[in-house]
């Protein structure tokens, strides 16, 4: 017993504990490398923009730096518990992507770190994650976003000047020729353009958009969406904690006055109610309906149009259009700045062929319950959405690192990493319980 004992508690460097029941927990230094990891992905570039308006002048490669040390963090807790999974994916996708830097004789550094985040976190949550862990980790995110939004809302003046966000994205290359910034310190697309307006209670919120701790409306509606596809998720019984998610993502969205954020969360609401078991396969097809639309589109629209949602689907389809062989294949155009056409960036960036063997892999993972299958298919919806508007948006870190952390504690795994609610009950070897 005194062996068993200290077996249990000598584990503090970041190992797997074994209680008595034989169930396998995590050291507290885990638990709180893995909170550091998915917390600081989510809030690396406000505290970057902090330091850039007070502190020094930080650069392209202090945010390299910054974002390589949430890997390693990563890397440290999976590497004590590495898989021939994990292994041969990373192998396969590195190899692909040498191999079409060997055919386009230059080497896109951009796509492997695009690549890295969705495998790191995702092995990060089905290692050592679970569904209540994600739970606890995404409130203290939320309450994070919601009371930093909140002082924005309240305090823009006071907000500005605390996080100078236009000199930030300026040090760190964050501008080009399709910036649209507000003007003075606030954040891209910071307000709607002249003639557009807020779309969300415009009278009362006026047309200032809430960044919080994203610095971009755009990202905090993006994970507004994901906030609300964990929240239908959940089963029926567990109502209440679906309503305090569903509701956190109303207040963001609002915040953000999110168009997307609000037609997409529109969506799987209406799933949650039509679409159950099986039928939820049927999103797999998602990113082949979303490309047929955008080819669709421009035929259908006439003179001029502005900037606006129509106005990117129409040039996005156009882009498209022109495709060839070469594009589509991730052999050139690689480099190009396509601006909000994500499916344009995907094709050139990585090839239909990897995007194909991706997307299967992702509906091939093996999920714990109907809440992870249904968690799935809302994030199979995210995606084939946000890449008909946005054009990196799906591979930021400060959004990205959460989603696939949620998907990693959804999968199943098969090795239990957190004890039960409630220790089974001990029996005499009559069959009763003892007392």
């Amino acid at each position: 017993m005194f062996a068993s004992n200290t077996t249990n508690h000598l584990n503090t460097a970041g190992r797997r504990n074994v209680s008595p029941q034989g169930i396998t927990t995590e050291s507290p230094l885990t638990r709180l490398i893995v909170l550091t990891a998915v917390l600081g992905a989510t809030i690396y570039q406000a505290l970057l923009c902090l330091a850039n308006t007070h502190l020094f002048r930080t650069s392209t490669g202090v945010v390299a730096l910054v974002e390589f040390s949430i890997y390693l963090l990563c890397l440290f807790v999976i590497l004590r518990r590495i898989s021939l999974d994990f292994i041969a994916i990373l192998t396969l996708v590195a190899s692909y992507l040498l191999l079409l830097a060997l055919l386009r004789s230059s080497l896109d550094i951009k796509g492997f770190r695009d690549l890295i985040i969705p495998l790191l976190f995702f092995w990060l949550g089905k290692e050592v994650g679970s569904i209540n862990r994600a739970d606890k980790i995404l409130k203290i995110i939320i309450l994070v976003v919601l009371v930093m939004g909140c002082f924005e809302l309240f305090f823009v003046d006071l907000y500005s000047r605390i996080f100078n966000i236009f000199s930030y994205y300026g040090t760190t290359g964050g501008m080009n020729a399709t910036t649209n910034w507000a003007g003075g310190t606030l954040a891209l697309n910071g307000t709607r353009p002249d003639g557009i307006g807020r779309t969300i209670l415009p009278s009362l919120l006026g047309a200032h958009r809430v960044s919080s701790i994203f610095l971009e409306p755009v990202s905090l509606g993006n994970f507004a969406v994901i906030t609300a596809a964990w929240g239908l998720a959940k089963k029926r019984e567990e109502f209440r904690k679906a309503a305090f998610f569903l509701v956190s993502a109303a207040v963001m969205i609002t915040m953000a006055d999110s168009r997307y954020g609000l037609a997409t969360v529109m969506v799987l609401v209406a799933m949650r109610f039509i679409v159950s078991g099986r039928m939820n396969i049927a999103v797999i097809a998602g990113p082949i309906l979303a490309v047929i639309i955008l080819l669709i589109v421009p035929n259908l629209t006439q003179g001029h149009f502005g900037d606006d949602a129509l106005g990117r689907l129409v040039r996005t389809g156009r882009i498209l259009s022109g495709f060839g062989t070469n594009e589509i294949f991730g052999l050139s155009g690689y480099a190009v700045d396509f601006g909000d056409m994500g499916y344009a960036v995907a094709l050139t960036r990585f090839g239909l062929i990897l995007c194909a063997v991706l997307w299967i892999g992702f509906w091939m993972i093996k999920m714990r319950d109907d809440t992870g299958s249904r968690f799935r298919t809302y994030v199979a919806v995210y995606a084939s959405l946000i890449l008909m508007v946005s054009g990196t948006s799906l591979f930021a870190l400060k959004t990205a690192g959460i989603l696939w952390f949620l998907v990693g504690c959804c999968a199943k795994n098969e090795t239990p990493t957190e004890a039960p609610d409630k220790p089974p009950s001990k029996r005499s070897p009559k069959g009763r319980a003892q007392t």
